[in-house]
């Protein structure tokens, strides 16, 4: 017989559907933001604070987060950190000078940090454990849409309504994504005991599994790779004489080979996943890599889109290893944990490129990142072999009816 269908299908696609809308649009107020603090003050170190207050702020609330998405109703959680965020962004839309629009672009980034690691932490209770794989993958091909349509959105609606209508935009795709949650069905935790309830997880105790630790090393290693490539990128096409244009194909095609990646994984069967976490990895590192000895931009930006496709292709089933690896009452911990080391990592890599890339030269600091991704290779092969699937932590809920 034909196994019943999954009633958390559903469910994990209207997820995705809210990822885009409220993702697209932050990426589209990103763009906005520093575009109207840079019209303001021309100066490259408001912009700086500007993406740390609409982005990078989440990583520092990582305690906080993991807190509350494993010991609060998951669901809710993600609702009012969206209407938080609809909340913050429309302050963002009320504010004039550059430090009242950075702070308030903190505030709103800040009200809606809990959002990660809580849907995060939903998605293996929602649908068995066969489909986690598809899961993890629609949502990442959802995000990962977002991320290539967001800034191009954003640039044509700054040029031609101006950067406040797309705050105004972006606090309204945070309340479409808060209505469509508010109508996802199915258990979302394991039941909580009412009484005689275990204090919550430290970072000590999920960071004391080995497999956890190395999914951690390999995000780690990726984001700090990430944030040199992001400063590198722009001299790097200035330098080929690429001009926006060059700029603008660099950046979609890394994002719309992230879309293909994260699609093919979501078609993986539970025992690819650590092969597609080392393929995909390694892709990303030769990719990267390679970008220090292409002769023309056009080539740069061919090897370009296949590390975009290493990196759907690898971050889908981290998700999923994560999740198979933690237990469901530690899970909102264990993604804050991740979230709080990306970000740090991003921001450590940015800061790196931007006292390397003027000695070394924008195309040889490619070779940094490469470096980085090959040594997240290496941590993703050891992994492998330490990784015993059934010894993992499996919710209940996955084995069980889910509730439709």
């Amino acid at each position: 017989m034909p196994a019943a269908p999954d009633p958390g299908r559903r469910s994990v696609r209207l997820l995705a559907a809210a990822r885009f809308a409220s993702s697209g649009g932050s990426q589209a107020a990103q763009v906005a933001l520093a575009y109207e603090v840079y019209e303001r003050t021309s100066s490259a170190a408001w912009v700086s604070a500007s993406l740390v207050a609409s982005a990078g702020v989440v990583g520092l609330l990582g305690p906080i987060s993991g807190r509350l998405s494993d010991r609060l109703d998951r669901r809710r959680l993600m609702v009012a950190s969206e209407v938080a965020g609809a909340v913050g962004w429309a302050m963002v839309l009320l504010a004039d000078a550059p430090i009242t629009l950075v702070l308030a672009a903190l505030l709103a980034t800040a009200a809606n940090a809990p959002f990660r690691s809580a849907s995060a932490a939903s998605v293996p209770n929602l649908v068995r454990s066969e489909h986690l794989s598809w899961a993890n993958g629609t949502i990442a091909t959802a995000t990962n849409a977002a991320m290539v349509v967001g800034p191009l959105v954003g640039g044509a609606v700054i040029g031609a309504l101006g950067a406040r209508a797309v705050f105004g935009l972006n606090a309204m795709t945070f309340l479409v994504s808060a209505l469509v949650i508010g109508r996802m069905t199915g258990t979302f935790a394991e039941p909580r005991p009412t009484e005689g309830a275990p204090a919550p997880s430290t970072w000590r105790e999920v960071l004391r599994d080995r497999r956890r630790a190395g999914l951690y090393a390999v995000t780690a290693l990726s984001f700090g790779a990430f944030g040199i490539t992001l400063v590198a990128d722009l001299p790097l096409v200035d330098g080929f004489g690429g001009g926006s244009i060059g700029y603008a194909l660099l950046t979609t095609l890394w994002g719309t080979g992230a879309v293909l990646g994260s699609m093919l994984a979501g078609r993986l069967p539970a025992g690819r996943e650590r092969v597609a976490l080392i393929a995909g990895t390694a892709a990303m590192a030769v990719s990267i890599g390679s970008i220090s000895i292409m002769p023309t931009l056009a080539a740069a930006i061919a090897v370009g889109t296949v590390g975009g496709l290493g990196s759907g292709i690898a971050f889908a089933p981290w998700f999923s290893l994560l999740q198979r690896a933690t237990a469901d009452d530690q899970r909102g911990t264990a993604f804050a944990i991740a979230e709080t080391m990306e970000q740090s990592s991003f921001i450590a890599g940015m800061v790196l490129a931007g006292a390397v890339v003027g000695p070394l030269g924008a195309q040889a600091t490619y070779l940094l990142p490469g470096a980085l991704l090959l040594a997240a290779t290496a941590v993703a092969v050891r992994l492998d072999r330490l990784w015993d699937v059934a010894s993992c932590p499996t919710p209940r809920s996955l084995d069980a009816p889910v509730p439709g």
